[in-house]
């Protein structure tokens, strides 16, 4: 509260606006009908004016502001039994040493079936003085992009994924890849 510790904590739930959001969280099924606070006619509550929770999945305060930039891949293709890695550059770019933890998510698009909209796949805590930058690497593999069918039997299908990574479920970095047959 006086600025002598840096908190480095973060939400391990996401925080309704209101109670109508009531579920809410960050991992949902994508919907027919995506929100769009701007259209009428689609899935969002109308008496809020943002689709998003007041404090989503993964967020957190610190008297420090860090970066998180540079999302590169080891390779944009993977064989469906092999693994590729994943880095990002965090920087201390104001503020005292402070803790920031780094999360890496995950989205199929293109599944046989439905995949929620985003799978936390990995995180970090990574402590920075002041100007300093670590690169965080990430290791993803078939347990990563593979998933549970309809009748229970672990299965990794071909085709795109996409990687978010940032310092909550709302991260903008992005990159993809492809999995092989």
């Amino acid at each position: 509260m006086f600025g002598k510790v840096n908190p480095g904590g973060k939400l391990p739930v996401s925080f309704p606006r209101r109670v109508g959001q009531v579920p809410i969280y960050y991992n949902h099924e994508p919907a027919g009908r995506p929100c769009n606070p701007d259209v009428k006619w689609n899935s969002r509550y109308r008496d809020i004016a943002s689709c998003d929770p007041q404090y989503v999945f993964g967020y957190g305060l610190s008297y420090s502001q860090f970066d998180i930039s540079n999302l590169t891949l080891s390779s944009t293709k993977v064989s469906s039994t092999g693994k590729l890695t994943a880095s990002v550059d965090v920087r201390n770019v104001a503020g005292p040493k402070g803790d920031e933890v780094v999360q890496l998510y995950l989205h199929d698009p293109v599944a046989s079936i439905s995949q929620p909209v985003r799978r936390l796949r990995g995180f970090a805590r990574v402590t920075l003085d002041p100007g300093q930058m670590k690169t965080v690497t990430f290791t993803i593999d078939r347990s990563d992009f593979g998933f549970y069918d309809n009748a229970g039997k672990f299965v990794v299908e071909p085709g795109a994924i996409d990687l978010y990574a940032g310092n909550s479920s709302k991260a903008t970095l992005t990159k993809s890849f492809t999995v092989s047959g």
